[in-house]
């Protein structure tokens, strides 16, 4: 059977099971409509004791707390969803934004994240007739080492758009996660709360299984572990539904791996701040068909801001995503964003642990928040010598976004003690590089500094920086060699690096995106 024929049949499936007349929108639904398309704005600057219509001037180097409000009409209310609001403010003064909708303040979709567009703001907030919009807002107006202040005049243009059913979308994802024998997981995220659901064939040759359905409770976030019948290739499709319809629909591929003893892995992290190089980087590993990729962190450059996500991260590389597990490792520029374990399946319970670790196909691969303390006596220091101490795997490759040694900025030594500055640079010497050498893992591979360094620590352990995946490459610093000893192979370039392991041998090689090989490294199971 064709792949063409079968993604057919898996959708002749959903509709005959739900009923449905079409599992896309024909031709995309009209815009939503402004309902501040006319709003004229007044201003007060004493906490609204009294307005003007006059906006103020914020001046350079001062702290302003204006409130800001409008009246709009509604004539009718029925078949509206949700309302998205996208204030238009300086970025400046998104952390210092709340908004009133007659009266009731208008909550952020997950709380302690910033938002260009407040999303799946509830309908029922609108009254038919004239309705009130406040913003309270402070404004710094200060002067960083980017950007010198000036004076500048608040100037308002917020958007407050009505959603109807048939502008739902999926607005994140599908993002596949953590998988094992018999399941995969996969996570995305849509634009107002809707029912989704997933199904998902196997097609691994000419052996077709039967069609399975995995529903997720009505919410924005969306979390599927999904249970199949054997490895190979699956199929799968997320359907999103307001009402009895689907409204949108999107769909993807995760191959299992089939051999034991063998396994093919990227390793890659610091893909920030530039998308169009990340997506670059990303389209040459689609290419390699890995069975999984392990990401060491900074993902976007700031991970409370929820717009980047998308923007900078997912956007870029839809495909990537749809169609290669990934495993996330947490960086220092996600700083602890709360959506960073929604949208990630890591191995483990509930699949939202920051410090994970799993065994596939002999191969042991452990991840880990590397801003946490590993000391020996503390919690994650016994949770990961258990692990290791338990292993038998032929190779263990241990992430971390932090490097215990590097070449680069981040391995700066302090003027009187002659140590790393960075708290998390000197655990890795001090804590971790000698647990994983007494236990003899093969590699400790990690992120931070924008280059790709290779150094070989004494008594085994290989140590790799591969941050090369899009964000702003970095150099030698003047006194590289007092720094790290042990390097061997030094690249600023974009990169990143293909493990493949056939039974008793790991092959490492460190590609650019177009194809050239930068290093390359051999090692022999642990237990030879």
């Amino acid at each position: 059977m064709t792949r063409k024929f079968l993604v057919g049949l898996l959708a002749m499936f959903f509709v005959s099971v739900f009923a449905r007349a079409q599992t896309t929108r024909p031709s995309g639904p009209s815009e939503p409509t402004d309902l501040l398309a006319e709003a004229k704005w007044s201003y007060s600057l004493d906490e609204g004791e009294t307005f003007s219509s006059d906006s103020p001037t914020i001046k350079a180097e001062t702290t302003a707390n204006i409130t800001a409000r409008t009246e709009f009409d509604v004539a009718d209310t029925a078949g509206l969803v949700v309302l998205e609001l996208t204030p238009n403010l300086p970025t400046r003064s998104r952390h210092y934004l709340k908004f009133f909708l007659n009266d009731k303040q208008i909550a952020p979709q997950m709380e302690g994240m910033n938002y260009k567009t407040y999303r799946a703001i509830d309908a029922k907030m609108l009254k038919a007739g004239k309705n009130v919009l406040t913003a309270k807002i402070t404004l710094k107006n200060l002067s960083s080492r980017h950007l010198k202040a000036k004076d500048y005049q608040l100037d308002i243009a917020m958007r407050l758009a009505a959603l109807k059913p048939e502008h739902l979308k999926i607005q994140t994802g599908p993002i596949l996660g953590a998988f094992g024998k018999d399941y995969f997981t996969v996570t995305c995220r849509t634009n107002m709360p809707s029912r989704v659901m997933l199904g998902t064939i196997r097609t691994s040759g000419s052996r077709v299984g039967s069609p399975t359905i995995f529903k997720c409770p009505a919410g924005l976030i969306h979390r599927f572990h999904v249970k199949v019948n054997g490895t190979g290739s699956h199929d799968y499709q997320i359907d999103a539904s307001y009402g009895k319809r689907v409204r949108c629909t999107v769909s993807g591929q995760v191959k299992l791996p089939t051999v034991e003893n063998n396994l093919r892995f990227v390793a890659m992290g610091d893909s920030r701040t530039h998308p169009k190089d990340w997506a670059k980087v990303a389209g040459a590993v689609i290419e390699t068909k890995p069975d999984l990729i392990v990401f060491s962190g900074d993902m976007v450059a700031y991970g409370l801001n929820d717009w980047e996500w998308d923007e900078q991260f997912f956007g870029p590389a839809k495909k990537l995503f749809a169609t290669i597990p990934f495993y996330a490792v947490i960086g220092n520029h996600e700083h602890d964003a709360p959506l960073y374990p929604e949208l990630f399946y890591t191995p483990g319970k509930d699949g939202r642990s920051k410090n994970w670790s799993q065994e596939i196909n002999g191969v042991l691969l452990i991840g880990i928040d590397g801003n946490e303390d590993f000391s020996a006596g503390s919690e994650n220091g016994k949770w990961l010598e258990k692990i290791l101490d338990g292993s038998n795997a032929k190779f263990i490759f241990f992430f971390s976004h932090y490097p215990a040694w590097t070449s680069s900025n981040h391995g700066w030594l302090d003027k009187d003690t002659g140590r790393p500055g960075e708290k998390a640079v000197r655990q890795g010497q001090d804590v971790l590089v000698p647990l994983l050498t007494k236990y003899k893992a093969t590699a400790f591979i990690c992120g931070h500094d924008h280059v790709y360094e290779r150094s070989e620590l004494p008594g085994g352990l290989t140590h790799v920086i591969s941050g090369g995946a899009g964000a702003p490459l970095r150099k030698k610093v003047e006194n590289a060699k007092k720094q790290n000893p042990y390097s061997k192979v030094f690249f600023s370039t974009l990169h990143y690096c293909l493990f493949e392991i056939k039974g008793d041998t790991c092959t490492m090689k460190a590609f650019t995106p177009d194809g050239k090989v930068i290093d390359a490294r051999t090692w022999k199971a642990r237990n030879q």
